[in-house]
């Protein structure tokens, strides 16, 4: 089934494509007349109840949630079944494929925002970047430190009186970012925003920007959508990421394929014509090399776990 899509307008200025999930809609706020809106970010709270899913194939921001009660489990890209609690946040990144399963009656907030707006966090942050070297990220929850809960019930109260003004939320934004360099302990602070850390944020966040509208290309077409040349490209792109455009491409390829094939419903036919496999048996190998299962294995043994959750939620909810 082809992914429903909100086309959010921020004053006409620009535009962002998501799925049709609550908790990853990009809100359209209130702005004055002729100013220049630059500011993507905004706050929004949810209260769920168990069994509420949510998927979003390419959030095309960054997201933190937060959980003030409850608990949620996540699968983002290759990482699994992360639980996260009461009183814990998570970053979720740009481009990231996403599945949000809700195990009790949860209080979330949702922060999202496209980069730093004070040039003052993004140097700050980066100081951090030899510590990322000392940590192996696995995509953990950390502690939400105080004041930052009662600084999101803040944000609850003024949108609850019909505040929705642009500039607010990127006040908001600004006041979270010092909270969170001045009351979180380091090692959860690196541990936490590690995959924002980058020697070149510009070049980072402009390939993961294009890569979804790369399609089935390969390194030359990323190259050209980012607007560089490939020898320029390739040097910039190892500095960056670690790793060589085309070894990114597959394993980027890889996570969203193995978020895909445990939807509902997902056919091997269907995965492979959205991530442009040609023959069953190369698409068998692929999967084997990456996943140690075959296609077929994956969509049987997510099946059968929605199954069991769905009789699960039915017996809580009696």
């Amino acid at each position: 089934m082809e992914d429903k899509k909100i086309v959010s307008t921020f004053a006409a200025v620009f535009k962002v494509c998501l799925d049709m999930n609550d908790i990853f809609k990009v809100r359209t706020l209130g702005v004055c007349k002729k100013v220049q809106l630059d500011e993507k970010t905004a706050f929004s709270f949810y209260e769920l109840k168990a069994g509420d899913e949510f998927r979003n194939r390419n959030i095309s921001l960054n997201f933190i949630l937060f959980v003030l009660e409850g608990v949620i489990e996540i699968n983002a890209n290759q990482y699994e079944n992360r639980l996260i609690q009461a009183e814990e946040m998570i970053l979720l990144v740009r481009t990231s494929a996403v599945y949000v399963k809700v195990k009790e009656k949860t209080t979330l907030y949702v922060m999202y925002f496209e980069n730093f707006l004070s040039s003052c966090d993004q140097q700050l942050f980066n100081a951090y970047l030899p510590d990322t070297k000392k940590i192996i990220y696995d995509f953990s929850p950390v502690a939400i430190p105080q004041p930052i809960p009662q600084f999101l019930k803040q944000i609850r109260y003024v949108q609850e009186q019909k505040v929705n003004c642009v500039h607010y939320n990127g006040l908001k934004h600004r006041e979270f970012f010092i909270l969170l360099r001045n009351f979180c302990p380091r090692e959860d602070l690196v541990r936490f925003i590690s995959p924002l850390i980058s020697r070149s944020l510009h070049f980072h966040n402009k390939v993961l920007e294009k890569y979804p509208l790369l399609g089935d290309g390969k390194v030359p077409e990323l190259a050209s959508l980012v607007g560089m040349g490939r020898k320029n490209f390739d040097k910039h792109f190892k500095k960056e990421f670690g790793t060589s455009p085309a070894h990114w491409i597959l394993e980027e390829k890889a996570k969203r394929l193995f978020i895909f094939l445990k939807e509902p419903d997902v056919t091997i036919a269907d995965a492979m014509n959205r991530f442009h496999f040609n023959s069953s048996t190369h698409f068998n190998r692929f999967c084997l090399k990456h996943f140690n299962k075959t296609p077929g294995k994956i969509i049987r043994e997510a099946s059968k776990k929605q199954k069991k959750e769905k009789v699960k939620t039915l017996l809580k909810n009696k």
